[in-house]
């Protein structure tokens, strides 16, 4: 829980108007629950996407934050045996997927 509040209050703070769409997709073949958070904001540059999971790091320094939601996120996910990152596909804004196993 304290993930998926994370990152839709990142996508809030970061979208000043259009949507934030928050997802779970269930793949019972590679048996992982997927949770993926989308927002119509700044998006993320393609060469801050792993830097943006790092400790005392803001895309916007001028916004409210620490800087440690995302590096919280990531050592959350990934001591459940799981994966998070920004998703290179999606335009518009941006897109941060979480895949636990099951």
């Amino acid at each position: 829980m304290r993930v998926v509040d994370n990152l839709l209050q990142n996508a809030a703070k970061f979208t000043a108007a259009g949507r934030i769409t928050l997802s779970c997709r269930n793949d019972e073949v590679r048996r992982t629950l997927q949770i993926s958070v989308s927002d119509t904001g700044i998006g993320i540059e393609p060469e801050k996407r792993e830097w943006v999971f790092e400790r005392f790091t803001k895309v916007d320094p001028f916004k409210p934050g620490s800087g440690i939601g995302l590096y919280l996120c990531r050592l959350i996910v990934t001591r459940l045996g799981g994966d998070i990152r920004v998703c290179p596909e999606y335009r518009g804004g941006c897109c941060i997927r979480i895949e636990l196993p099951y």
